[in-house]
């Protein structure tokens, strides 16, 4: 009954708009109080939630990413993109989203590949013709790939839930994460096929080169981070560190286009924007508390064991449910408040939890471009002027194919696991 009253509590503070991370230490205040547990237990989870050692691997990219951001390296990586495959049918949609993968291998963000790429993208695919919504469209799904190309904040999240390995978990989605690339390129092929959208240029290697020798130090950053972190040179917060001083040194010394303003910018947006996420992290982290002193994780356990369902039914079960939370949920809180519950689940079966942390940053990452709080979804409507509403009915076709990748890697597992075990990281 009191669990109830609970969720009650919870669903009602959320349906006014109270933030969640708000709403998550309220709730937990006033069960700690009702059910009369020392509230000294709240202020040691709140303290030692977001003290931990990886977590701070979340600010380091944030900065690095933003660094990035603020130098001409989104311009390098478009240019670079649009010489690649600019010459195909459609071809500021194949751009965008081959920029995207490349970018994303740079942020570890999707809001932070959907504001650098869309700013630029999304006005100019709208003056060559594209319709609005489905610019912002493409920008959204395909930004969706810098949360599963490494390095990915997400992972990271991850990695400190489950306890595996951040630098497995960043192997483990390369070849999805291309995957993906290939398969959004697939579908904007389709729509430029019915919209009789245009190419943008002739296919030339020259200019294939001359453009991947002005964005070669851009690119090779992701290259310094995961292999540092496969081969063991460093530990992923200390790549992310790494990543910062790559940044600064490159955007001062060689592409001149970082000054101090700039850097100031980017310390107070990555100040912002880790203490709103440590807070849902900490709150979610106590609220996480209270359904383990109420056994829901083992709960969850019994029922879905007493089902008798096979593996895959299980792996489905599990997606639909996090694909529809974050339609209305944040990854924060579904990473560091649904996750744990169902992880029991997981182990239970003897599902590999790399692999299950790839369909999670799936699952988070399609939220990420739904209503009523897809993240990506708003940023685009927002550059382009295109409702929400709009944006989705095209957004449905790219939407659609991550669900399929997820359904192909619950029978294949091995699309996840393959380069791992060739790393020797399993």
């Amino acid at each position: 009954m009191i669990l109830f009253l609970v969720f009650l509590l919870l669903i009602s503070l959320l349906i006014i708009n109270v933030p969640v991370a708000f709403a998550l230490g309220v709730v937990s205040l006033v069960y700690m109080w009702v059910v009369d547990i020392p509230h000294v237990i709240m202020a040691q989870q709140l303290i030692e939630g977001p003290s931990g050692w990886v977590l701070l691997a979340m600010p380091l990219f944030v900065v690095a990413g933003g660094l990035m951001n603020v130098s001409t390296i989104s311009r390098r990586i478009i240019d670079f993109a649009g010489a690649l495959v600019g010459h195909i049918r459609g071809g500021l949609a194949m751009i965008n989203i081959m920029a995207s993968m490349l970018f994303g291998g740079i942020s570890g963000s999707s809001v932070a590949d959907t504001a650098a790429i869309g700013s630029v993208l999304i006005p100019g695919m709208m003056k060559k013709g594209y319709p609005a919504n489905y610019s912002a469209a493409v920008t959204s799904s395909s930004a969706t790939i810098g949360i599963i190309i490494p390095p990915s904040i997400v992972m990271i999240f991850y990695g400190v839930v489950s306890g595996q390995s951040v630098g497995t978990l960043f192997i483990a989605g390369i070849l999805p994460g291309i995957m993906v690339g290939f398969g959004l390129m697939a579908v904007a092929y389709v729509f430029a096929l019915i919209g009789n959208h245009p190419k943008e240029n002739k296919f030339s290697l020259r200019a294939v080169f001359t453009n991947f020798r002005k964005a070669f130090l851009a690119l090779v950053m992701p290259i310094i981070v995961v292999g540092g972190i496969v081969f063991g040179i460093f530990t992923p917060t200390e790549a992310g560190a790494i990543a910062v001083m790559y940044s600064l040194i490159v955007g001062i010394f060689v592409f001149r286009a970082i000054n101090f303003r700039k850097i100031y910018k980017t310390l107070v947006d990555a100040t912002i924007l880790t203490s709103i996420v440590m807070i849902v992290i900490a709150t979610s982290l106590v609220f996480g508390w209270i359904m383990s002193h109420e056994g829901i994780p083992q709960a969850i356990t019994r029922f879905i064991i007493d089902l008798d369902l096979s593996r895959h039914m299980v792996l489905m079960v599990l997606s639909i449910v996090l694909i529809v939370l974050g339609t209305f949920l944040h990854g924060d809180p579904i990473m560091f408040l649904v996750v744990p519950m169902i992880l029991p689940v997981v182990q239970k079966l003897g599902i590999d939890l790399i692999f299950f942390g790839i369909l999670v940053c799936f699952a988070i990452g399609i939220g990420q471009q739904t209503p009523p709080v897809g993240s990506c979804l708003f940023v685009t409507s927002a550059i382009s002027g295109a409702d929400v509403l709009a944006i989705t009915k095209v957004n449905w076709a790219f939407i659609l194919l991550f669900m399929l990748l997820m359904v192909l890697m619950i029978f294949l597992p091995e699309i996840t696991l393959l380069l791992p075990r060739m790393a020797g990281a399993l």
